[in-house]
């Protein structure tokens, strides 16, 4: 219990770094755009059980799916999830939740962008 609630505190509690670089590009899907450890720019939306991951360089263009690996840790409400990204579509990640994520939603993505590791931290209101 006291590992949950460290790791609900880091969720909800202030970013980890700050968006330096620039005005975030327009979610294109529906999600939500945050900046990422290393620049990058990623799109979290989650649409029933599924999270999708957007990743886009620090130019805004996408990067290939094939680049890019990664897990995801999801707090909605008390419920903690840990999700293991696959490869989607051109530049996405997916993953499955066991349950649907509703109401205020936290999501920590932990990627691997091209060999090089990255963190964002991305909130879903309702």
């Amino acid at each position: 219990m006291h590992k949950i609630l460290i790791l609900a505190a880091a969720l909800i509690g202030p970013p980890l770094f700050a968006q330096a670089h620039g005005t975030a590009p327009a979610a294109t899907h529906g999600g939500v755009v945050a900046e990422d450890s290393t620049e990058h720019w990623v799109e979290c939306v989650i649409k029933g059980n599924q999270l999708t991951a957007f990743v886009m360089d620090e130019d805004k263009r996408p990067i290939p799916s094939a680049q890019i690996a990664g897990k995801a840790t999801v707090l909605a409400g008390s419920k903690i999830q840990h999700v293991t990204l696959a490869p989607g579509t051109a530049n996405s990640l997916i993953g499955l939740l066991t349950d649907a994520a509703s109401g205020h939603t936290t999501v920590v993505l932990s990627l691997t962008i091209g060999g090089v590791p990255s963190q964002s931290r991305v909130v879903l209101a309702p």
